[in-house]
């Protein structure tokens, strides 16, 4: 077993047996501390109201058999995305060969598409920075690299930035699916099945922040999250130190920090991805 494999499982129990003794998962003196660094008058920067260009951006490591289902579901969007990039965390598969194809047919679409090489495994929350650093769209949508967006995830995003002015993420729950043909069994069921101002969302705002005590009490998906890029430099990016995190997984720590300080709405009913079951790789370096 790896050395980050065995790390990981470590980890697991503690925080198992941490919320079993009534300990919270989310540390409020923590909180604090990141709060004390900012002003309370603090805003993001938005040029752009509401933002009308959306990045994809995707953080790739050792699934490359899952790859082409994930770009499909972007090239099958209902309004794509005017950008997609791609950051090859140093696969040790065939990752670039699989984005390549998949970017000329993006292509075709008039998607512009970047794919950003890492010269060694540098774990995901790196490679987020580096992939969002790059964008020109004012939104940025994350999408890991063996998950599934829904067929109409940008078109939902984009009109709940427009209703809701005052979120700077928004983000939902997701259906969990372990192979492609799995997919197939679940109807469409993202807008299509409602208008988008009638899509219930929970807003979650910065007081309601100070009383969570475990990650999912902000219960919202990495794939298909969707935030301002002014926010994400505002907060510091996604923390490839653990250390430094205000929870162990860079994805809930970075979503936890934006929800802080501003915020943010959750769609706890309509998904806006798939969520594929036990792919995970990597995880010493990848979460």
């Amino acid at each position: 077993m790896s050395v980050g494999r065995l790390q990981s499982r470590t980890g697991n129990l503690c925080r198992r047996i941490s919320r079993l003794l009534g300990a919270p998962e989310i540390s409020p003196r923590r909180i604090r501390s990141f709060l004390e660094r900012f002003p309370e008058s603090s805003e993001p920067m938005r040029d752009e109201i509401p933002p009308s260009s959306l990045a994809v951006v995707i953080p790739c490591y050792g699934h490359a058999e899952f790859l082409n289902a994930a770009l499909e579901s972007i090239a099958n969007q209902t309004r794509l995305p005017d950008e997609v990039v791609a950051v090859n965390d140093h696969s040790p598969d065939q990752s670039v060969a699989v984005l390549e194809r998949q970017f000329s047919r993006l292509r075709e679409l008039n998607v512009r598409c970047t794919l950003l090489n890492n010269d060694r495994n540098r774990g995901q929350a790196f490679s987020l920075n580096r992939g969002i650093a790059d964008v020109e769209s004012k939104l940025v949508m994350i999408l890991n690299d063996d998950d599934y967006l829904m067929h109409d995830a940008v078109d939902t995003v984009l009109d709940v930035f427009k209703l809701r002015a005052e979120v700077v993420m928004v983000g939902g729950t997701s259906i969990h699916f372990c192979s492609d043909g799995d997919l197939a069994q679940f109807p469409a069921i993202g807008r299509t099945a409602a208008r988008s101002e009638t899509i219930p969302l929970h807003i979650s705002t910065p007081v309601d922040v100070r009383g969570y005590r475990y990650y999912n009490d902000l219960n919202m998906t990495h794939s298909g999250c969707c935030f301002l890029k002014s926010v994400w430099e505002k907060v510091g990016g996604y923390y490839p130190e653990k250390g430094k995190r205000l929870v162990p997984f860079s994805d809930r720590d970075f979503q936890l920090r934006v929800n802080a300080l501003f915020p943010v709405a959750v769609s706890p009913v309509i998904p806006f991805s798939f969520w594929r079951s036990g792919s995970s790789v990597d995880q010493g370096r990848d979460s």
